[in-house]
């Protein structure tokens, strides 16, 4: 059993097409698992019950990209630039969020997979990091950038007492950007392990947990840098050595 292929779960967005609500996912997330020795599977709008059993069958949870985090989540009226939100799928995602850290399954969130943990650690966002920004001296970066997917455009700067470090062995790297809102206040229990030249954080990670987030995107940036398969193959060991424990337990 302890040799078995950890299994991922991946949450999914809500997006019409042809007329039709449809629970959809980008590929790029479940291949980067899959040839990171993982098995995913997707998880669809769901509920408290759900995300009880849908944690309960996996190793770890990826919270991939989407749509804007409600900011009614984070006690905030929305901004004129708050981009597409669904609150039951915020909601869906904050339990799952919730029922993994009381399982203890490692939680990696990417873009608004990140936003959604911090929130969840009550934690805030920028609705629009170009109007938000917290450092008005530092030159303008493109967050929101309109490139390929997997192309860098700007560079962060790792902690270097930081697991990210530890993994990638980089001071800083060149990432991709796909965003336009950001985090503003930190969740409890999260550290700052990267951030961008103007101050944004780029990465975090959990305290005490077995937790991960990255505002860049490295089921991309992994065809331009190799250290992104470092960091998605930490993941998927994490996973396998946590179900490994539990199995060992359950003997």
């Amino acid at each position: 059993m302890t040799n078995n292929k950890p299994i991922i779960g991946l949450t999914s967005n809500i997006l019409e097409l042809e007329g039709n609500k449809t629970t959809t996912i980008y590929l790029s997330y479940s291949e980067a698992i899959k040839k990171a020795g993982g098995i995913p599977i997707i998880f669809p709008l769901g509920n408290e019950e759900l995300a009880k059993k849908w944690v309960s069958m996996v190793d770890g949870v990826l919270l991939t990209g989407g749509i804007d985090v409600n900011p009614i989540f984070y006690d905030e009226q929305p901004s004129k630039d708050l981009g597409e939100t669904h609150k039951g799928l915020d909601q869906s995602h904050f339990q799952i969020i919730n029922e993994a850290r009381k399982q203890g399954k490692p939680l990696f969130g990417i873009c608004r997979g990140s936003h959604l943990i911090n929130v969840a650690s009550g934690g805030s966002l920028y609705q629009h990091v170009e109007e938000d920004e917290q450092d008005e001296n530092s030159d303008d970066l493109e967050h929101l950038s309109n490139v390929e997917r997997p192309e860098p455009v700007h560079t962060v700067y790792l902690e270097k007492d930081s697991e990210l470090f530890s993994i990638v062995r980089k001071d800083q790297m060149d990432v991709n950007s796909f965003h336009h809102q950001g985090i503003k206040k930190l969740g409890k229990g999260l550290k700052a392990v990267a951030k961008a030249e103007d101050g944004l954080i780029e990465a975090f990670e959990g305290i005490d947990e077995p937790i991960m987030g990255t505002q860049f995107h490295p089921e991309e940036l992994r065809k331009h840098d190799a250290s992104m398969d470092k960091l998605l193959n930490y993941f998927i060991d994490i996973c396998k050595s946590k179900s490994s424990a539990g199995n060992e337990v359950m003997e």
